[in-house]
């Protein structure tokens, strides 16, 4: 993609796989790192899922859809959209399992003493009340008892995803859509992409107008599927349709349009710190302010609300343009970083729910005093290294 020409410096990644959105994943992961460590660090205070100016989670369905656009256009036109159900739902069994997984371990983790998982576990505060299809979920994994003979209650919840981590709630959202996915790709075969995002956008519309839950899982507290389903399909659409949109922003009113669009995500990531400096307040107070005001709904962080959905998909579309046409610098900078992250995502979250136990665990029996930010340095390392050795085995099975 190019929105003002090829130049020297113009993306030029393998071609089996974009890098550029390797590197918005891993900018999302160190997002959600700083929030797990508690903290308001410069990215953090970008990101925050509650009350802040950009969502990590929204940078990971938006980008997820645009991968999964972008990889199976030409698969579904080789190889027909059998195999490519069967390969979507293989990816929505592993990101399954592995969830399922991560909520068995902390359970019997649970058993050791000293260990406190209750931070990462907990449902969010800032959940909107709204009608629901099932019982509400458990509040929290801790008041979860592991015994003999197990509760059959236990099992359900933990194979419905009723229990598990927040950073594992967006695993459980992109489950449910990859299964949705080939439907979604038939559509778009069909060349009734409008058709597709019409019907998106009316769903969109009933979640915030109807704040319904229709799914079990405790991810759907917090990130009703009605809402965040038009964030992966507007992705969806732009990555199956991507030859044509790099194109339109290559040249006239498109590269114009590219660059307004980066200009408002500049402003809008600048924006925090202006108001932090000139109100003299702390920019999570300014924020939950706005939240709570009248006009509050349109930033509202569950559903999304409309104005987050935009931002998110203005600031996708600015980053990887900019990724883009500034490649070569950008990637010698922090590709060896977030791309390695990114390229990584489900390993990164596993390291990423590790490293919370075991801060949490410290803390709760007042084990340490560390500055924020070098908790978070330290924990987006090891889910870089965990990342790294998992793209080094992968490399290593390739050529066997």
């Amino acid at each position: 993609m190019t929105a003002t020409g090829a130049t020297g410096q113009s993306y030029t990644g393998p071609a089996g796989r974009d890098r550029r959105m390797d590197i918005l994943r891993g900018a999302a992961l160190i997002f959600f790192a700083a929030e797990v460590v508690g903290q308001f660090s410069q990215p953090a205070l970008l990101a925050f899922e509650s009350t802040g100016t950009v969502s990590a989670i929204a940078l990971i369905v938006a980008t997820e859809g645009a991968l999964i656009g972008m990889l199976y256009r030409p698969r579904v036109a080789a190889h027909g959209l059998g195999e490519t159900t069967l390969r979507l739902w293989r990816r929505a069994r592993a990101w399954y399992l592995t969830a399922v997984a991560v909520t068995v371990a902390l359970l019997v983790v649970r058993l050791v003493p000293f260990v406190d998982f209750a931070p990462i576990t907990a449902l969010s505060v800032d959940v909107r009340e709204g009608p629901s299809l099932f019982a509400a979920p458990p509040a929290n994994a801790v008041a979860t008892v592991i015994s003999y003979p197990l509760d059959p209650q236990v099992i359900i919840d933990v194979l419905s995803l009723r229990l598990g981590p927040w950073p594992f709630d967006v695993v459980a959202v992109l489950c449910i859509l990859l299964l949705i996915t080939p439907l979604l790709l038939r559509a778009l075969a069909a060349r009734r992409w409008l058709a597709l995002l019409s019907v998106s956008l009316v769903l969109y519309i009933f979640e915030i107008l109807s704040t319904v839950r229709i799914l079990p899982t405790r991810a759907e507290a917090s990130l009703p599927i009605l809402g965040w389903q038009a964030l992966f399909v507007i992705g969806l659409v732009a990555g199956y349709y991507r030859r044509e949109i790099v194109q339109w922003f290559g040249r006239g009113v498109g590269a114009v349009f590219f660059w307004s669009l980066l200009l408002i995500a500049v402003a809008w990531l600048t924006l925090p710190l202006w108001l932090s400096l000139s109100t003299g307040l702390v920019m999570p107070d300014i924020l939950q302010s706005v939240a709570s005001s009248a006009s509050g709904w349109l930033f509202e962080p569950s559903a999304p609300g409309p104005l987050r959905l935009a931002l998110a998909v203005v600031l996708v579309v600015a980053s990887y343009g900019l990724l883009t046409v500034a490649w070569r610098p950008l990637n010698a900078g922090i590709g060896w970083l977030l791309g390695t992250l990114g390229s990584s995502l489900l390993p990164a979250l596993v390291a990423l729910v590790v490293a919370a136990v075991v801060l949490s665990s410290l803390a709760s029996i007042g084990a340490f005093t560390v500055h924020p930010a070098l908790l978070t340095a330290a924990v987006v390392a090891f889910m870089w290294v965990v990342a790294l050795v998992r793209a080094q085995l992968a490399r290593r099975k390739e050529r066997l």
